[in-house]
């Protein structure tokens, strides 16, 4: 509908322009001028109507529909199977399974490969894996060829190809390179240049000896900036990895070698093709920091009160290159750990079980991971920072590191339960969040004007929490300070390594699970605002093999009728 409104409008706006020129009676020279320039912008609206069609999600996704694919004629081979045994042989049917080629993961050594190969790889898979932001399955094939180049990647240039693609993601969504990069596309882009250009000379020529003025100078003025946007928009057009891919396979070796210096020059390897940020939120500063003023007051009443906390207590960081090492790490142990294929879809299923199971905490820690996924990260979030300010100042530089990773990641987390809700399963987090905020802002007022963090967290910690709060309180209120607390208490038992490297894998495995339960709509979104981390590290998933996407395993059987004589 969007789509149509924009296509009338500017169907409306070329027929006013030509009206409008039409009643300044033109001369014979400025009308020769005017065609050409017509011509250019035409082409232009044009271009754009069809970016937008192009770059609808209905179109994208039957453009990616595979031709229907029947199977073997199942009901020809029963029949000749039934006529062979009413014909009194002994038929026996032997199944082949379609022929697999496995990835060895256990000895597969991790390499550097040149950038050329990155974007190569890049582009190779974008044509394969853009299916998962349309819904679309994927097969056992694409998990073996992703894997056998994702397992003996460095994390740094598996990061970056993944980047690449979704860069190219946001283009077809976001921008008219559906369009720009086809032949058709590329036609055009030359023709207005070509045609700016001529009407530009035309102009000039026509104007030579006559005494110039303001309107001749405005005039070129407006010409020279139209020619710069051509020339920047064939610029861009060329440096593009589109381009480079066009060229990379074909005969002009040069020409795809001299594209591919200028994207080391403009668009380098070590140059983040994302946002490369995560926002943060904390609840015990939220709590702290937030007080009622007349300000807040009015804005509680406009309904802003929303975007003015947004504004002032959400703040963003950079994602570290530990963290996304991290990530990567767990997700190969785990690709190379699983050996069937139904174990690649569970794992998309924990939220945290895995990591208490490996680690041997499952028995007095599963209760809070077994609870809704918006109730987990709200436990795991207080109990990290219950941990972070119970713990004395170490020197140690990679427990420091740990904790660092654990506290970014579960602020994260917060994050996206508060202001990106519709990012994660559907729950009552909100509500929950809400209920949690009033009961610590309530407790936090009573027993301390203006308590600091870490004066907050140890008066949480010298509650007594030995009988559940459910069963004092009821359950009316989701609020889960306290459950927090004896989660907190239960860690802070541990030996500071074991319990900081525990919470670290427990929150990615948190973040690995939301980020395979989002909806891929809600993921093409994203990519507007710069990109979330929860989408990397949902295609860092998806190419080592893991979620729901892959639903076909085992490809056709190829049924052998064997017939005996008796």
């Amino acid at each position: 509908m969007f789509c149509l409104f924009l296509r009338s409008t500017r169907y409306y706006q070329v027929a006013l322009a030509v009206y409008v020129f039409s009643k300044s009676r033109p001369g014979a020279d400025t009308l020769y001028l005017a065609v050409f320039m017509f011509l250019s912008g035409i082409l232009k609206y044009g271009e754009r109507t069809w970016a937008l069609k192009c770059a609808s999600m209905d179109n994208l996704r039957s453009s990616m529909v595979t031709t229907p694919d029947p199977g073997p004629n199942y009901a020809k081979f029963m029949e000749e199977y039934r006529f062979t045994r009413e014909a009194g042989l002994q038929a026996e049917i032997v199944i082949e399974p379609e022929r697999r080629t496995g990835v060895t993961t256990a000895a597969i050594a991790e390499e550097t490969v040149p950038y050329a190969t990155v974007i190569t790889e890049a582009l190779c898979f974008f044509v394969t894996f853009k299916r998962l932001f349309v819904n679309l399955i994927l097969s056992f094939q694409d998990r073996t060829g992703s894997q056998a180049t994702f397992l003996r990647l460095m994390p740094e240039q598996a990061y970056k190809i993944i980047e690449i693609e979704l860069s190219l993601m946001y283009d077809t969504l976001h921008s008219k390179a559906a369009v720009i990069h086809t032949w058709y596309g590329r036609l055009f882009r030359c023709f207005t240049l070509v045609s700016t250009t001529t009407a530009c000379v035309l102009f000039n020529v026509l104007h030579k000896g006559r005494p110039g003025g303001i309107d001749v100078a405005i005039t070129n003025l407006l010409f020279g900036g139209a020619l710069c946007l051509e020339l920047s928009a064939i610029g861009m057009m060329l440096v593009s990895y589109w381009t480079y891919a066009a060229l990379e396979g074909s005969i002009c070796h040069s020409l795809s070698h001299l594209i591919l210096r200028c994207l080391k020059y403009f668009r380098p390897e070590s140059r983040a093709r994302w946002s490369n940020s995560m926002a943060q939120h904390n609840l015990i500063s939220f709590c702290l920091q937030d007080r009622p003023t007349l300000v807040t007051k009015i804005l509680k009443l406009l309904g802003l009160k929303g975007h003015w906390d947004s504004w002032l207590y959400i703040w963003h960081i950079d994602v570290s290159s530990e963290l996304k090492t991290l990530v990567f790490r767990e997700l190969k142990d785990k690709a190379v750990s699983i050996i069937d294929t139904e174990s690649y879809r569970k794992f998309s299923n924990h939220r945290g079980q895995w990591a208490l199971q490996c680690k041997g905490y499952y028995k007095e820690l599963g209760w809070s991971v077994e609870v809704e996924f918006d109730e987990s990260i709200l436990l795991w979030h207080i109990a990290t920072d219950l941990c972070l300010y119970s713990d004395d100042s170490s020197d140690d530089a990679k427990l420091s590191e740990y904790v660092s990773i654990s506290r970014a990641v579960s602020n994260y987390m917060l994050f996206l339960l508060v202001a990106r809700p519709f990012m994660l399963t559907a729950g009552i987090g909100q509500i929950r969040f809400g209920d949690t905020y009033a009961e610590a802002k309530n407790f936090f007022a009573r027993e301390m004007t203006r308590p600091d963090e870490r004066s907050a967290a140890m008066m949480v910690l010298e509650v007594n929490a030995e009988i559940t709060p459910r069963d004092v309180k009821g359950d009316r209120s989701k609020s889960v300070p306290f459950d927090a607390c004896r989660l907190a208490k239960s860690l802070l038992e541990l030996q500071p390594g074991k319990r900081w490297r525990l919470i670290r894998v427990v929150w990615v495995e948190m973040l690995c699970y939301a980020a395979s339960n989002c909806r891929s709509n809600f993921h093409a979104k994203q990519l507007s605002n710069g990109g979330e981390l929860l989408t990397v590290v949902w295609f860092l998933m998806t190419h080592l093999g893991m979620g729901e996407q892959y639903r076909i395993e085992s490809g056709h059987a190829r049924a052998k009728l064997i017939v005996e004589k008796n």
